[in-house]
């Protein structure tokens, strides 16, 4: 006679969702945080590298640290420029989100 046999259907155990951490240890909260700060910063110094592909965040970042370097005023030779790319900037914003500045030399 012919007994049944019963299966047992083993399951693997569910994965936690994600990339895998990075050695084996997961990275704080305080370091990731950090490191993001540092991406970000790293962004807003080459934004004006890239204006077409950057982020309006970074744009905007990146004019923020213009407008901080004119302030601070530590380089006067380095004014021109901080104005120049801070224009930049500007230009990019104004014709990413269709923003009409005046004429060139109208009050």
């Amino acid at each position: 006679m012919n007994t049944p046999t019963t299966q047992t259907v083993q399951t693997a155990p569910q994965k936690k969702p994600g990339r895998p951490a990075k050695h084996g240890a997961p990275m704080p909260a305080k370091r990731r945080a950090a490191a993001y700060r540092a991406r970000r910063a790293e962004a807003a110094m080459t934004a004006h590298e890239h204006l077409h592909d950057a982020p309006s965040g970074v744009l905007l970042a990146g004019l923020a640290r213009q407008i901080k370097a004119l302030t601070k005023n530590d380089d006067p030779a380095h004014a021109p420029v901080n104005r120049w790319l801070a224009g930049e900037l500007i230009l990019e914003l104004c014709n990413r989100h269709e923003i009409a500045l005046p004429p060139k030399g109208s009050k």
